[in-house]
């Protein structure tokens, strides 16, 4: 499909400037070890989404863009998926594992108190920091332009290379083979855009969805520990992990893989939100 040359231009425009502000805040951060330089630098996604809002739309646009907040009008069904689809995913999938190679159905959850203490920094630094630019910005732009599948491949493949510098950083991405990363950030956008569409493009469903996965992360255990696999650089290019440490993850991201397909082709996926600023 051919590109709309004015929301091409603001695509190009977000994703370039996001990548260069990012990673240059994540370098000085990174060489002068100052923490709120590296927050600042998760926000530049949210901030370069205002600033070009403004920059093509004004004032009004601004008001129009984070307007989307408000929209609550969900049937309660998304709300219920927005609150526990991936802890849901990240249990069933642990469950499987330890099902099948450990002879124990329910894996270990951590105490409600820790939800609650994980939930508002994930709020603050990769809900709000981020989701203005990716659904709020990005998204919508890209399904003007591109059907709903190449639109979540695209935007998965700018926001997995856009974590890139983490590698460097020791924080910010999953402590295993990027391979592995691919294999769970392709099925989580799929999900994560079809339920930003569903309701309506409602912010709240993005920067909440973003939050729950994040928080859901440690909730139910399918990462290695910090002390069993260390995040660097080297695993960018390493393709595989001992099978106890692999293992919960790999088997998290089938029960991705296959919510995604059922999303895709029964979902009506191809209705999308396309609402701009």
């Amino acid at each position: 499909m051919k590109v709309n040359s004015s929301t091409g231009q603001q695509l190009l425009a977000f994703f370039v400037l996001t990548y260069l502000i990012s990673w240059g805040i994540f370098f000085i951060g990174k060489q002068t070890n100052i923490m709120p330089l590296l927050i600042l630098g998760v926000w530049t996604p949210s901030l370069t989404s205002l600033g070009l809002t403004w920059y093509y739309y004004g004032k009004q646009g601004i008001g129009q863009l984070l307007g989307r907040f408000k929209r609550v009008g969900v049937k309660w069904y998304w709300w219920v998926l927005l609150l526990f689809l991936p802890a849901g995913i990240h249990f069933v999938g642990r469950s499987v594992w330890q099902l099948y190679f450990h002879g124990e159905l329910i894996p270990d959850i951590l105490d409600m108190s820790y939800w609650l203490g994980a939930f508002l920094p994930s709020i603050l630094i990769a809900g709000l920091g981020e989701e203005l630019g990716w659904r709020g910005f990005a998204l919508p732009r890209l399904q003007r332009n591109f059907s709903p599948v190449m639109a979540s491949m695209l935007l998965a493949i700018v926001h997995l290379l856009w974590h890139m510098p983490t590698y460097w950083l020791g924080q910010g991405m999953h402590n295993v083979p990027f391979l592995f990363v691919i294999a769970f950030i392709l099925p989580w956008t799929f999900i994560f855009n079809w339920l930003y569409n569903k309701s309506g493009g409602s912010l709240i469903f993005a920067v909440g969805f973003h939050a729950i996965s994040n928080t859901s992360l440690s909730i139910v255990r399918f990462l290695p520990l910090e002390s069993e696999v260390v995040l660097t650089p080297k695993l960018i290019h390493q393709l595989t992990l001992p099978l106890e440490l692999s293992g919960p993850y790999l088997t998290v991201c089938g029960v991705y893989v296959a919510v995604a397909l059922v999303v895709v082709l029964k979902g009506k996926f191809k209705e999308v939100n396309t609402d701009i600023p």
